[in-house]
């Protein structure tokens, strides 16, 4: 997992300080490997028919920190539900700049 520093902007992939300026990432790592979690677990949830359960990980993840992949699962996850007109708001809404 690649962190950008708050402090000095510097791009991390190991360790829980900044290879930069020292500062401590720790508590933004925890954050996004819960992150991560959330989304391991609605894709799981997708596989497994439990749909419901998908858009709920799906939300969690997004209280931690929104992006764009959110966006195309959660389509994907009304593609599946046969919600086609919200798969199509939800793609459209990702990809926006």
């Amino acid at each position: 997992m690649t962190l950008n520093c708050p402090v000095c902007r510097a791009e991390n992939s190991t360790g829980p300080t900044c290879r930069r300026c020292r500062a401590d990432l720790s508590l933004l790592m925890a954050v996004e490997a819960r992150r991560d979690h959330h989304v391991a677990s609605a894709k799981a949830a997708m596989q497994d028919g439990r749909l419901d359960d998908a858009l709920e990980d799906l939300s969690k993840a997004e209280g931690l920190h929104s992006g764009v992949d959110l966006g195309k699962l959660r389509a994907c996850v009304y593609l599946l539900a046969g919600d086609y007109p919200a798969a199509l708001a939800e793609h459209a809404a990702a990809s926006r700049p």
